[in-house]
């Protein structure tokens, strides 16, 4: 049965016992809440030194995911700002939550609904997409250590030339 968790809507219950896995699910769950909403609070999520967001499948169409890992605030805020910036609605569903072994490691299958107008480095336009991830979170005390993130690019970019 799916909960409502801070306005995120989590399907699979959420099984692990570890204290540390725990933690880093609600972690994931407030990551997931603050999608334009408030910047600073999901920035704040993130360890100070050396965050990364990894895009292991990339495409030029979408002038963001150039590269493959983004390290460090500067290139950190590079991936998130303009995704920030954007006016609308990014709801998330996680359909399943995956502790690895290592309880500073969960997997995560989500899927968003965005209908929200981008800014110029999504080139201006309306995008209403419905999108499938597998996503890999890394925790150090408590703290997003790196986002990975795996998508169907092809199907975005296919929205943003509609």
């Amino acid at each position: 049965m799916a909960q409502i968790i801070k306005n995120v809507v989590v399907n699979p219950p959420i099984n692990s016992t570890n204290e540390t896995a725990l933690k880093n699910i609600d972690t994931i769950i407030e990551f997931f809440s603050l999608y334009l909403k408030d910047k600073e609070k999901f920035y704040s999520l993130w360890v100070e030194n050396e965050p990364a967001v990894i895009t292991p499948f990339v495409a030029d169409d979408v002038a963001v995911c150039r590269q493959v890992e983004l390290a460090g605030w500067d290139a950190v805020k590079t991936f998130w700002d303009p995704i920030f910036d954007w006016k609308g609605k990014f709801d998330w569903t996680i359909d399943e939550i995956i502790p690895g072994e290592d309880p500073n490691v969960i997997i995560t299958k989500a899927r968003s609904d965005i209908d929200a107008d981008t800014t110029e480095t999504f080139g201006n336009v309306h995008l209403k997409y419905n999108g499938k991830y597998l996503q890999v979170f890394k925790f150090e005390n408590g703290k997003v250590k790196s986002f990975e993130e795996y998508y169907d690019t092809n199907f975005l970019n296919k929205q943003f030339s509609k």
